[in-house]
């Protein structure tokens, strides 16, 4: 397995991971290669695509500008997501996509999860969590991850947004005041999340751990390693600096930058 380390400190990197995502799903797929793919953020709002159509989006925007959050919209559905440098985001990638189900793939991620960290993490939807899903992970009811999932080729992407440590009461109610703005009339085609700040809580005040983005990592690998995975930390960049992943990484990449355009118009800057 091929380790991918990310570290994005300003807004014009932004873009890369999920233009990476589309690169390694294509390498994975071709090569029968597995990548494990960690990265953070400076205080970032990750928006899905079921955000554009909140009614007052240029509002809940203006708001995030003003609690000094970036924000960029993601190639993938779902809703927002909050991420910084406490928050750690985890992509395992995986070949011959078709030997693993959807709900398999998530279950993979939950059973590395488990292991990882503690037997008390469930699966299940925390519906006045923001971003909710069948697969979010919690303890005690309370959220400490959310999945989501790309399949392209003969590949599957099953990605973790992780809440280590940090202050996850402010995440919170950052969505909830986001949505609160961004939804005003509410809408009546999408059941946007209605946040309760109790709702999430961070993996190291669950497990009564002390935890970094760092050392969190370090203990997903060691799970990796006793699945008799091999860890290669060396090699990705002769990966990434070839050619085909170079092309399908633009073709991604200028995707991203158009959805964005859009959405975001005179206010997005690369």
């Amino acid at each position: 397995m091929l380790l991918y380390d990310q570290y994005l400190t300003s807004a014009q990197q932004m873009l890369e991971p999920f233009a990476d995502t589309g690169a390694i799903l294509q390498f994975v797929s071709e090569e029968k290669i597995s990548v494990a793919h960690f990265w953070t953020t400076t205080p970032t709002v990750i928006l899905g695509l079921q955000d554009q159509r909140l009614e007052n989006l240029a509002g809940g925007l203006k708001f995030l500008d003003d609690n000094d959050h970036i924000y960029y919209l993601r190639n993938s559905g779902g809703l927002g997501v909050v991420t910084d440098p406490e928050v750690l985001n985890f992509t395992l990638f995986l070949p011959n996509k078709d030997d693993l189900s959807i709900d398999q793939a998530y279950q993979k991620m939950a059973d590395i999860m488990q292991a990882t960290f503690s037997q008390k993490i469930k699966t299940g939807e925390i519906k006045h969590s923001y971003c909710p899903g069948t697969f979010d992970l919690s303890i005690n009811d309370q959220k400490i991850a959310g999945i989501s999932q790309r399949r392209s080729g003969n590949a599957v992407a099953v990605m973790a947004y992780i809440s280590i440590t940090g202050d996850q009461k402010r995440r919170s109610q950052l969505m909830k005041d986001f949505y609160e703005v961004s939804n005003y009339p509410v809408s009546q085609k999408i059941d946007f999340p209605n946040v309760d700040v109790h709702s999430m809580e961070n993996l190291d005040n669950l497990i009564d751990q002390p935890l970094t983005s760092t050392s969190a990592e370090q203990k997903i690998l060691t799970t990796l390693t006793s699945n008799n995975y091999s860890i290669d930390r060396k090699n990705f960049n002769i990966v990434r600096n070839s050619q085909p992943y170079q092309n399908a990484y633009q073709k991604t990449l200028e995707e991203l930058v158009y959805k964005n355009t859009k959405l975001l118009g005179e206010n997005y800057d690369l």
